[in-house]
């Protein structure tokens, strides 16, 4: 059910070397460049992606067209990640976004508040600019009326 890799620096296997029916990936802390990702949203069942610990390292993570197809859960904790681009057809059916620790990311890309699957954004100790974002993403769904969105922001600890 679960595959977790961590603390050894390595490169990803072609995406026909994963079990074709992988659904739930946890990486952990190997500073592998973010470009090395799109491999990873290639895989056809992955629902649960978490990145933590800067497994992926760099300033920048761009996805692709090729999108995750399957993934329902993100989550990023405790990154150097300072830009991220996307849009909301790389992430189709993504339902929950969690940010934790990402202190240097400048922004949640706007478009990710356009995935019409997206329910709960959560943002922990991240950047002002992140949780701003955030903020802002929420905000424009209300005016159009998509109140199911739930943008929840904690700055501290203890809000936890």
């Amino acid at each position: 059910k679960y595959q977790t890799l961590g603390m050894v620096p390595w490169s990803f296997p072609h995406p026909h070397m994963f079990p074709p029916s992988l659904k739930k990936l946890t990486l952990i802390g190997s500073h592998v460049n973010w470009n090395e990702l799109s491999i990873l949203e290639l895989l056809p069942s992955l629902e649960v992606l978490k990145i933590k610990d800067n497994f992926f390292n760099g300033p920048q993570w761009e996805t692709s067209d090729h999108g995750f197809p399957c993934l329902k859960f993100l989550k990023l904790s405790h990154t150097d990640l300072r830009e991220w681009i996307s849009s909301s057809s790389h992430f189709p059916n993504l339902q929950k976004l969690v940010l934790n620790g990402c202190l240097k990311l400048k922004e949640i890309p706007y478009e990710i508040g356009e995935i019409p699957t997206l329910q709960t954004i959560k943002v922990y100790r991240s950047s002002e600019s992140t949780m701003e974002s955030a903020r802002q993403i929420h905000e424009s769904n209300i005016d159009i009326g998509n109140y199911d969105l739930k943008v929840f922001i904690f700055h501290h600890f203890e809000d936890c």
